[in-house]
């Protein structure tokens, strides 16, 4: 997520300009632009950042209020760009201490308290 908001920040940094078709049109002279000033505005005020902000921090959150076990569950299934296990995969190889029914409990416990702090439904 953090990839996501600095492309976004990038984007408001360096917006892509069209080319100037006016030839022979004159040019204003001691003209100031506040480019730096704007882009921090548009930054701080951009409502996508502003979002991608507030989930990384609702899951960060979740993630800090729950268990080892719970933690390694959730970095193997959601957070790894190549998982290696499988939910049962992980239990299967003793990677969480706990049996297949309470790491459904957990994974799910996280998933309810993410989509409760992002409001997407209660549980």
């Amino acid at each position: 997520m953090i990839s996501i908001i600095e492309d976004r920040e990038q984007e408001l940094r360096y917006p892509s300009t069209q080319g100037d078709d006016n030839v022979g049109g004159g040019k204003a002279q001691f003209k100031y632009t506040n480019q730096t000033l704007n882009t921090l505005i548009t930054i701080d005020d951009d409502r996508r950042i502003n979002a991608l902000r507030r989930q990384r921090k609702v899951i960060d959150d979740c993630l800090d209020d729950v268990g080892d076990d719970t933690e390694i569950i959730v970095n193997e299934l959601y957070f790894r760009k190549r998982p290696r296990y499988t939910l049962v995969g992980l239990v299967d190889n003793n990677l969480v201490g706990v049996g297949k029914a309470r790491a459904y409990e957990l994974r799910n416990a996280f998933v309810g308290e993410c989509a409760k702090g992002l409001g997407l439904y209660d549980l």
